[in-house]
């Protein structure tokens, strides 16, 4: 017989699933939009293979992250923590991060504090926790073609609650309650942070998880004025990294 327990864990791995399905259903329509622009166009085909090529390895991307956060909201586990570079992760993130800003017309900033040191973290969780608050970030901007391309920050920095790694950008509305509020929301209604996205933000959710399985949590933040994202960290009490 299940436990209420139980059943509010499954409930919330069935909403989490569900938001992640319809955030998925986004670079699909990419891809396919892509692909029928070449077909009527006289876009050069190399272009246009390129751009479904790029499209498709983000998307793979955001999906190897998505399951590692399902996974971890199934079955409730803790991942195994070690001292990691910040800056190492940080700037890979932003890497992984530039295919996607560049099809979304969005620059990137990368800003880092010093100093950092390592933190107890999962290198492979934090990366994806981050490429998933990134892509939210970066997704929730609008482009028209009049206005220069908007500005997300990446930076990493010091603060009183520890190492913080976060995602900012002009704009961008989201507050603490919200936050709390929409994790009741996800996979129930389509846009559970309005003032953020119009889309599900299900990479938030996906980032809340692996963060938590990581002993750190995911908080909305301020940076130099701009609202946006943040991962705080636990710092490590071993030799820095080098």
């Amino acid at each position: 017989m299940s436990t209420p327990a139980f059943e509010a864990e499954s409930s919330e791995y069935q909403a989490l699933l569900k938001a992640v399905a319809d955030e998925l259903k986004l670079p699909l329509i990419y891809i396919a939009r892509q692909a029928e622009l070449a077909r009527l166009t006289n876009i050069p085909k190399d272009r246009a293979l390129a751009e479904v090529e790029q499209s498709a390895g983000a998307a793979l991307e955001f999906v190897d992250s998505y399951l590692l956060g399902l996974q971890l909201a199934e079955s409730q586990q803790t991942l195994e923590l070690e001292p990691v570079s910040v800056a190492s992760v940080v700037y890979d993130v932003a890497e992984r991060l530039e295919p996607l800003a560049h099809q979304r017309k969005v620059r990137l900033n990368l800003e880092l504090g010093s100093p950092l040191g390592p933190v107890m973290a999962h290198r492979a969780g934090l990366g994806a926790a981050l490429l998933n608050m990134g892509a939210s970030v970066i997704e929730a901007q609008t482009v028209s073609a009049n206005d220069k391309p908007p500005i997300v920050t990446i930076a990493a920095y010091r603060d009183r609650s520890g190492v913080v790694a976060g995602l900012y950008a002009p704009g961008l509305q989201v507050s603490a309650t919200e936050l709390r509020a929409a994790r009741q929301l996800q996979g129930i209604a389509r846009q559970p942070l309005k003032r953020f996205s119009a889309g599900p933000s299900a990479g938030i959710f996906v980032a809340q998880n692996i963060l938590e399985a990581m002993a750190g949590r995911l908080r909305a933040a301020r940076y130099h004025k701009q609202a946006g994202l943040a991962a705080v960290l636990i710092p490590s009490q071993q030799l820095r990294l080098v």
